[in-house]
């Protein structure tokens, strides 16, 4: 867990489970339609970056991200932060040389990348 909570520095160090079902579905969901644009060798798309994480009580969920692709020892690693309205999620990308951390949203939940 301590490896984890790198990820989201300050108010945001570590995973916040979803607090509903319908919240953990949404979760599940939105991963699996952003999963293939989130790759261990970098974002495969152009999202928009975003300055900070909203705050803490605006957050409803943060959760790892499966990143696809080949395992390698820089890759990247990703979590996702369900914003509370439902409407939209972050994305954190962590790794690669050097630790690069980048914030990308908002993202529209309906987004898909195949």
């Amino acid at each position: 867990m301590a490896a984890l909570a790198v990820a989201f520095p300050c108010a945001h160090a570590q995973l916040k489970e979803p607090a509903s079902q319908t919240d953990r579905e949404l979760v599940a969901l939105v991963s699996k339609r952003l999963s293939p644009c989130f790759t261990t060798l970098g974002v495969k798309r152009d999202f928009k970056l975003a300055p900070e994480l909203p705050t803490e009580s605006k957050i409803s969920a943060i959760s790892l991200l499966p990143a696809s692709g080949p395992m390698v020892n820089d890759g990247y690693a990703y979590w996702i932060a369900l914003h509370e309205s439902r409407a939209h999620v972050y994305v954190r990308q962590v790794g690669g040389f050097g630790g690069t951390h980048k914030l990308y949203g908002p993202i529209d939940i309906n987004e898909q990348c195949s």
